[in-house]
């Protein structure tokens, strides 16, 4: 592709080049210029003692690799058995080996081995470029060029990466940086020899504590009392088989259970211990691990072992107050009393904002046993579908309140309240693993549920501009709707598909989906369906610079939508003509178009509607060569971004002001306009942030 020298202006933001460019073109900042330095590395569990061998076999491992060839980063691969403490090392190492690495530490659960599907590198990179401050919406869609932008990001920065639970060397490569200045910790079950053979990695093997160390772990975690009975901490540990994560659930039963003696229940462990004698058999260790978990599954009262089967079949992976009441079908209040008598049994984990989490070996125990007691687990999962379902279209009532909205089935459960827009906006984040999870759920009785949870998702995901996890819900939800064999189902999340593949860019994946759904709804008679991919598709055609064709079909939708009487959805087709509109220089019909969309606007109190068009008409103006009048509308548009809160809108209005500024040579005005929107569009992780620099750079000076 061949570009000329232009500088052009959208409904969307702009895009500055200069020169003739040919092919496509990616800009990069300099190592130097991040300002982003992510910490993810999780807590280090309480209690954490010994491995100190282990630690210092770490350390050796990265300093034989640092400064021992350029490009070569040190890779260490931490492999043992599921509860050995794997996790517990690497996270330990990396918060020791902070200062050496000031640049940051990254961390993933890669999910190879539990009850959830792996987290695919492609996943995996999209969340680290977005922890380095990469804007959603420029992520690459191909895991080669995520990895290839992830390698630019990273490339001389001193980095920590811990890729937890990793499945297979496949998992991890793409994942690998290309820069000696990064070291990189995996765990896995798996040896993953090849990482070994073809990355050079060193291997540090994680095996069951020792006698000794298992018995300081055990008096750190338990305190005085395990000192009052000696025999009965060796008792416990080797009923434990020394595994750290046998060790920690033991010892919240011992604390747990004050009028029982250590012996004594160290004893009744016992009972076990022809399962726990595979351990030494080289076997899976699991069956020793479930001996342990069944041990401390037996001590809880009714309610809460039920509520430990459910979590071993309801997605996510962690779970807040009013899920679990769902779940149960109790009141909030007895959910937040039953979760606590799991955690005091060490068998959830306590987090952030009243949620908690299961360990994957416990999922996996859980699982089993919700097969094997509870043959009326449905009911239960369809009130946590319903839970989730509800809320999300709570949620995204606050979010995008003006969206046609869908009958739901079930019944809301244990909703909450959204206050603003953060609380939403905070939900529907923590929850993105559950929405995925009950999508992939197996039941065919919960696919209207299904479909319709993905529709109500999309304005979430546009806003987050999460394009993987919206392209992968929908085509759940695709599959779903054609199972039930509704076409109107199958219609709403084709276009819904759609819409995430051209916001991503990709218009000529985006087009099928739309040609489908107007075929669909023509079939259902929505005459509403049929103007919204009749628009989507508009846009498609904008994209491949058919912008009078644009205008024409966009043309249809504005008609079918004056007919259905839908002003906010004829005002936002109106906006978008108006960018056709002035691609082809017909500025008049520009500023027409978006005269009748900010009039439909006010009609309906569509104030941030009205806001996007004035910066719109702003645009128009500045492209037409009409600077004064561009100038006023983005101040217009100033004060009402800075009356709505909106730091996007704010931003777009600054950089059309500095456009203005610039054309009539005040370059000062320019210069401070341009700067103002670039901090913003930054500080919000948007690709225009780039643009708003080039312009800088255009821009001869500041003394005017």
């Amino acid at each position: 592709m061949t570009t000329r020298n232009v500088v052009k202006g959208t409904a969307s933001g702009v895009v500055v080049q200069a020169e003739t460019i040919t092919g496509d073109l990616h800009l990069h900042a300099a190592p130097g210029e991040h300002s982003v330095v992510p910490r993810q590395l999780p807590p280090v569990p309480r209690g954490f003692t010994g491995r100190e061998d282990v630690l210092a076999a770490l350390d050796a491992a990265v300093a034989g690799v640092a400064g021992e060839q350029p490009g070569t980063s040190p890779l260490v691969v931490v492999s043992g058995m599921g509860g050995v403490g794997k996790t517990t090392v690497a996270v330990c190492w990396a918060h020791r080996a902070m200062r050496d690495f000031p640049d940051g530490q990254l961390y993933t659960d890669l999910s190879g081995y539990g009850v959830g599907v792996p987290v695919t590198p492609g996943e995996a990179l999209g969340a680290f470029l977005r922890a380095l401050g990469v804007a959603a919406e420029t992520i690459p869609a191909e895991v080669t060029e995520r990895t290839a932008m992830f390698r630019s990001l990273v490339s001389g920065r001193r980095l920590v990466l811990v890729l937890d639970n990793a499945r297979s060397e496949d998992q991890v490569r793409p994942l690998l940086p290309g820069t000696g200045s990064c070291a990189v910790v995996v765990t896995s079950r798996a040896n993953l020899t090849g990482l070994v053979v073809d990355h050079g990695a060193e291997q540090v093997r994680l095996d069951v504590f020792s006698e000794q160390e298992a018995l300081e772990a055990l008096h750190t975690l338990i305190g005085p009392r395990l000192a009052e009975e000696p025999q009965a901490a060796v008792d416990l540990a080797r009923r434990c088989a020394y595994l750290p994560l046998a060790l920690r659930i033991a010892s919240g039963l011992v604390l747990n259970s004050p009028d029982v003696t250590v012996a004594e229940l160290a004893d009744e462990l016992s009972d076990e211990q022809a399962r726990l004698d595979v351990l030494d058999t080289g076997d899976d260790p699991r069956t020793a691990v479930r001996s342990v978990f069944s041990w401390s599954y037996k001590q809880l009262p009714a309610d809460a072992a039920r509520l430990f089967r459910l979590l071993g079949a309801a997605p996510g992976r962690q779970f807040d107050k009013r899920a679990l009441a769902a779940l149960l079908d109790v009141p909030v209040t007895a959910a937040s009393r039953t979760a606590a008598v799991l955690a005091r049994a060490r068998l959830v984990r306590e987090r952030s904002q009243g949620r908690v989490e299961v360990h994957d070996l416990l999922r996996v125990y859980a699982a089993e046993l919700v097969r094997e007691e509870d043959t009326d687990a449905g009911p239960a999962l369809t009130r946590y579908f319903d839970h989730h379902l509800h809320t999300a279209d709570l949620a995204d009532r606050v979010l995008t309140p003006h969206r046609y909205r869908l009958t739901l089935d079930g019944s809301p459960r244990h909703t909450p309240n959204f206050g603003t827009r953060e609380d939403a906006l905070a939900w529907l984040t923590a929850g993105r693993d559950a929405f995925v999870g009950l999508l992939r759920a197996g039941d065919p009785e919960l696919d209207r549920r299904r479909w319709q949870l993905a529709y109500t998702l999309r304005g979430f995901f546009f806003l987050t501009k999460d394009w993987d996890t919206w392209v992968d819900t929908h085509e759940l939800a695709l599959a779903a709707a054609r199972r039930l064999g509704d076409g109107h189902a199958e219609a709403l999340t084709h276009n819904n598909l759609g819409m995430a593949m051209l916001e991503r860019g990709d218009g000529e994946a985006a087009e099928p989906h739309f040609v489908r759904a107007q075929e669909l709804f023509e079939a259902a008679g929505d005459l509403r369906g049929v103007s919204n991919a009749l628009g989507n598709e508009a846009w498609v055609l904008h994209q491949r610079q058919k912008h009078a064709e644009a205008l024409e079909v966009a043309g249809q939708a504005l008609e079918n939508y004056r007919r259905l009487d839908a002003p906010v959805n004829a005002g936002i087709t109106l906006r978008g003509m108006a960018v056709f509109a002035a691609a082809l220089s017909l500025f008049d019909q520009a500023r027409a178009h978006l005269a009748e969309a900010m009039d439909l606007f006010a009609g309906t109190g569509s104030e941030l509607d009205t806001l996007m068009a004035l910066n719109c008409l702003g645009e128009v103006h500045n492209e037409a060569g009409e600077p004064g009048e561009a100038a006023g509308a983005h101040r217009r548009a100033l004060a009402l971004a800075e009356r709505l809160g909106s730091s996007y809108e704010l931003a777009r209005a600054h950089f059309g002001l500095g456009r203005s500024a610039l054309a009539t040579g005040d370059n000062t005005a320019a210069r401070q306009e341009m700067a103002l929107a670039q901090e913003l569009y930054a500080r919000l992780g948007a690709r225009e942030a780039h643009a708003a620099e080039q312009f800088l750079d255009l821009i001869p000076g500041a003394a005017g």
